[in-house]
C-alpha cells in the first residue's frame, strides 16, 4: 500500500461523476448487477451519463447494486488521460491495460486472483479491499468452476474463508482505500473488494512483455473454447445466466 502516491494527480484533485458525465461523449454501457464472481451473473444496459448522474445522487441504490466494471473510460474521452499520471508509477518495459471500475457504495467484486500484477489507484470514494495470499484459497479447497477469462475464481467469500478453522491469520489482510491511494496486487494474490462509498478505481494490469503475450495468447485460446461451449459450462462472468 503507498498511501497518498496519487494525490497530487489532477483526477484525484478534480474528477466528480457530474462534472466526467458533462465531459464524457454518452454511450450505452453495460453494468453489472450485484456479484457476479460469486453470484448469478447479470446484465443492465444503461446510458453512461444518467449513471454517471446518479452515483451523486443521495437516493438509495439500486439493489443489486449496478457496477460498471472493467471499463475503458479513456478510450471514451482520451484527453483524460492528462489526469492521470500512471507512466510515473508503473516499472519500465512493461506492458499494461488500464481500465476503471465505477459504482455505487455496496458495489462488490467477488473473491478472486488475477493473472497479471495489478497497481489499483483510487481516483474518487473509497473502497475496501479483503486480500488472501496465494495458495490459501486452494488449500481450503475453495476454487470455483465459474470461468472467468483473466481471473481465478473462489466458491465462498473472504470473510467465510478467514472464519476456517485451518485458515492462519496471517494469511489475511484487510486495506482501504482513500483517494490517491495506490495498491499493489500481485499476480495471484486473492481479494475481495467493496464499495465503502460511490466510488471510481483505475486498475493497470501489466507485466513484461513476453510474459504479457504468452498470458494473452493462453487467454485467447481458453475464450474461444468457452465460445464453443467446451470450457466454462459451469457459469462464467461474460454471459448472462439464465
Amino acid at each position: 500500500m503507498f498511501r497518498g502516491l496519487a494525490a497530487a494527480w489532477p483526477a484525484i484533485q478534480q474528477w466528480r461523476f457530474s462534472e466526467l458525465a458533462d465531459r464524457l461523449p454518452d454511450r450505452t454501457v453495460q453494468l453489472v448487477a450485484g456479484n457476479r464472481e460469486h453470484g448469478r451473473t447479470c446484465f443492465v444496459e444503461s446510458s453512461l451519463s444518467a449513471y454517471l448522474r446518479g452515483l451523486e445522487s443521495t437516493a438509495r441504490a439500486a439493489q443489486p447494486p449496478l457496477y460498471l466494471k472493467e471499463f475503458d473510460l479513456l478510450d471514451a474521452l482520451p484527453a483524460l488521460r492528462r489526469d492521470l499520471q500512471h507512466a510515473e508509477i508503473f516499472p519500465d518495459g512493461v506492458t499494461k491495460s488500464l481500465q476503471c471500475w465505477i459504482g455505487p457504495a455496496g458495489a462488490q467484486t467477488g473473491l478472486h486472483h488475477d493473472y497479471l500484477d495489478n497497481l489499483a489507484v483510487q481516483v474518487v470514494g473509497r473502497k475496501r479491499f479483503y486480500l488472501i495470499a496465494p495458495t490459501t484459497v486452494e488449500r481450503l479447497g475453495a476454487i470455483s468452476a465459474k470461468y472467468d477469462a483473466w481471473a481465478r475464481l473462489s466458491s465462498c467469500k473472504a470473510e467465510t474463508l478467514r472464519c476456517k478453522g485451518s485458515a492462519s491469520a496471517d494469511d489475511f489482510a484487510v486495506v482501504d482505500l482513500e483517494p490517491g491511494d495506490v495498491l499493489y496486487v500481485p499476480k495471484g494474490w486473492w481479494h475481495e473488494v467493496h464499495n465503502l462509498t460511490a466510488s471510481i478505481l483505475f486498475g493497470g494490469f501489466y507485466g513484461p512483455r513476453t510474459a504479457v503475450a504468452a498470458r494473452w495468447a493462453w487467454v485467447g485460446m481458453r475464450h474461444t473454447l468457452h465460445h464453443m461451449g467446451w470450457l466454462g459450462q459451469r457459469g462464467c462472468t461474460c454471459h448472462p445466466e439464465r
